[in-house]
């Protein structure tokens, strides 16, 4: 299987690095290198060709307009790099990372006024088809007790796993439930081997840590050691191209399919969406170049999707994407709408994690819109939306997203 190349020369094009480093805490939570840290590693990956959106010191609403504005420039076939650099929470089997206008000594409080690191990697899932996710960001809670590390632990120790969907890659400064270094130089140990081998050009990225996980492991005596999770399917290259050696062509005999294309359609001509995906599985419609569920995928395609519908063939549609690429869908989740409003993506971002907070307390969505991204099958009739059980912390998350929703116009 050919590698994923992602090469260091002149155009950011399909490669995108959102870049966040947090130093400026308050009182005992003040870190150092952290904000050092993210300069340093964003100079890096401008130097092999990505297109770097990076910020320093944030609160967290600038933490998620950022966010928001980087996820909603990604699109398939795209790698998208996530550097965190301060500190992080597990709050049960959650990880959040922390804006530097972060407060509470609660669990409820530090999530209300944190950021979900697994909304931001579900983001970058639905929209790019290679997702690269790397933290240092294991230090301890200032806000609970003395520390001087880079993990968050009022609920539990350090991180917690995460699982990454097929083709994404995470990577964290030490192992679950252990706590990270600042380190007394320039820069964290472990950011200071991430710099030592980022620009390697030989290396896919599993070889790139493995060389960041012994220099840190020698560096910190043992005390610290990084780890990664990955579904990478094919090598991954953040620098150069690799060696000849390492690239395998396809058989001869079996030329791949071509990827149709066309003209990109003007905003009126969309008369479907793709509708009904369960939040709690993919959360993606495949675009296929044939009529099975064993064809060639093309492209992910995301709730709230566009399409035109080119033709039918039994239960899978001809369909054409907003961004012009032709192929097959399965019609079960697609449905026919009324055109939405251009550059909806951030909106509904937020449009859903807000509305997922009455899903969760049983909460009966009436709208087409809320039936289709919360399926009204285990919900109680009897609540209305003033009367859902909402915590205190919850409805002081909903009100921030609702704020940002605001800001950025959304209706």
């Amino acid at each position: 299987m050919a590698p994923i190349v992602v090469p260091s020369a002149g155009r950011a094009d399909g490669r995108v690095a959102l870049v966040i480093g947090n130093s400026s805490y308050p009182g005992d939570g003040y870190l150092p290198n952290a904000a050092q840290d993210a300069r340093d590693v964003s100079a890096a990956l401008r130097r092999i060709g990505f297109d770097v959106h990076d910020g320093y010191d944030l609160t967290r609403i600038e933490m998620l307009r950022l966010t928001a504005d980087v996820t909603a420039k990604l699109s398939e076939g795209d790698v998208a790099l996530f550097y965190f650099s301060g500190h992080g929470v597990q709050i049960g089997a959650e990880n959040f990372v922390i804006p530097v206008d972060a407060h509470g000594a609660t669990a409820d409080e530090m999530k209300a006024s944190s950021v979900s690191l697994q909304a931001i990697l579900k983001e970058m899932e639905l929209r790019a088809d290679t997702n690269i996710i790397i933290l240092d960001a294991c230090r301890n809670n200032p806000f609970t007790a003395e520390a001087k590390g880079r993990s968050l632990g009022s609920a539990a120790r350090g991180l917690a796993k995460v699982d990454a969907g097929i083709g994404s890659y995470i990577a964290f400064s030490t192992q679950p439930g252990n706590v990270a270094l600042d380190g007394a130089g320039r820069n964290s140990p472990f950011t200071s081997a991430l710099l030592r081998h980022i620009t390697s050009a030989n290396d896919d990225l599993h070889e790139l840590m493995r060389k960041v996980r012994g220099d840190v492991v020698r560096d910190t005596g043992g005390a610290q050691v990084p780890w990664e999770n990955s579904s990478l399917i094919e090598r991954v290259y953040l620098s150069a191209a690799p060696p000849a050696s390492a690239v395998q062509a396809p058989p001869a005999t079996v030329p791949p399919p071509p990827v149709q294309t066309a003209p990109a359609t003007r905003s009126g001509e969309f008369t479907h969406m793709v509708s009904g995906l369960d939040p709690n599985g993919d959360y993606f419609l495949a675009l296929r170049n044939g009529t099975t569920s064993g064809a060639q995928r093309i492209a992910k395609m995301s709730e709230g999707t566009r399409l035109v519908v080119l033709g039918a063939q039994g239960s899978w549609l001809n369909v054409r994407t907003e961004t012009g690429l032709t192929g097959w869908a399965h019609s079960n989740w697609i449905t026919a709408l009324q055109p939405r409003a251009a550059g909806a993506n951030q909106c509904d971002a937020l449009w859903y994690q807000r509305n997922a907070f009455f899903a969760r307390h049983g909460y009966c969505f009436r709208s087409a819109r809320g039936q289709a991204a919360f399926p009204n099958a285990n919900c109680n009739p009897g609540l209305t939306a003033a009367n859902v059980p909402l915590s205190p912390a919850e409805r002081a998350e909903i009100a921030q997203i609702k704020a940002l929703e605001t800001s950025l116009g959304c209706s």
